[in-house]
């Protein structure tokens, strides 16, 4: 069980990974490629649901229901944040900045009782003065940047509550039971807010298509549901802080793809805020049963 759980935290990272890069090349609106990888991923994992309700007996209480919901809310605005940030901002920023959620993840945690150590709070200060030094100089350079930056640390905080709630609901729901409503329900919202806006949600030519095809087989149904399912396993902090390996990834295929150089204050606010994550995460026991 051990070996399985890191195995698909580190395919589920390598998955994530790509997501910046592969929403770029689809040329798709943010809020288009939002729904369309949420509503695909829920279809596509439904099969699965009508077997794990056959195999468990288990229902939802009211309460659980309720949260899923919301999780589905958090989700939606998860990523139509952050996808739209990626359009503002550079790659790196943004990928970094909307990795930051372990910290939101460990305030939320505080609220039900979890403390946080000497090493915790030294890391958390860390993280934000790594975020201070990424936006504060792009407030006075680029408006555009800034507001990219914002959205990243919006979609933050969304990703957090959707991470808090599963890691409540997985530990007695099965993972379809989780993620298929999750996952329709973050459709439905992004389908909404996308019709109110007069988002272009179709049609698109083939290779968009093609991307958001890969968008859902490779960050969706790889990346964010491996990750739910890790959540039975181990907090909720453990499992996002293994998403650091995304803002790397992500920001060496920006450099390889689009050749975006990020500036140097914006590698040292990187550093210092995947140092903070680090340390937040160093002071955690994963458990994994």
């Amino acid at each position: 069980m051990l070996v399985r759980y890191y195995m698909s935290l580190a395919v589920a990272v390598v998955a994530i990974s790509w997501a910046s890069i592969l929403i770029l090349l689809s040329g798709a609106q943010s809020i288009a490629v939002a729904f369309w990888r949420t509503a695909i991923a829920a279809v596509v994992l439904s099969p699965l649901l009508i077997v794990e309700r056959r195999n468990n007996t288990y229902a939802l209480t009211r309460g659980e229901a309720l949260l899923i919901v919301v999780s589905g809310i958090a989700l939606a605005a998860h990523f139509m944040t952050w996808i739209e940030s990626l359009y503002l901002t550079t790659v790196a920023a943004s990928t970094t900045l909307v990795s930051t959620y372990p910290i939101f993840t460990l305030a939320m945690g505080r609220l039900i009782g979890e403390r946080a150590g000497r090493r915790s709070v030294i890391g958390v200060l860390a993280a934000f003065l790594g975020i201070v030094l990424i936006t504060v100089p792009e407030f006075y350079i680029n408006l555009r940047a800034l507001t990219g930056d914002l959205l990243a640390l919006i979609g933050a905080v969304s990703g957090a509550v959707y991470f808090m709630i599963g890691r409540v609901i997985r530990v007695r729901t099965s993972l379809a039971m989780y993620t298929v409503p999750v996952y329709g329900t973050a459709a439905l919202i992004t389908l909404s807010t996308g019709l109110s806006l007069h988002v272009k949600l179709w049609p698109y030519p083939p290779y968009t298509w093609f991307y958001i095809i890969m968008i859902v087989l490779g960050p969706m149904l790889l990346g964010h549901t491996l990750l739910n399912y890790s959540l039975r396993y181990s907090r909720a902090i453990t499992v996002t802080t293994s998403t650091l390996g995304e803002p790397i990834g992500a920001s060496l295929l920006a450099l390889l793809l689009f050749h975006q150089v990020p500036r140097l204050l914006t590698v040292v606010g990187i550093a210092a805020t995947l140092f903070g994550i680090y340390m937040v995460i160093s002071e955690e026991r994963p458990g994994v049963g």
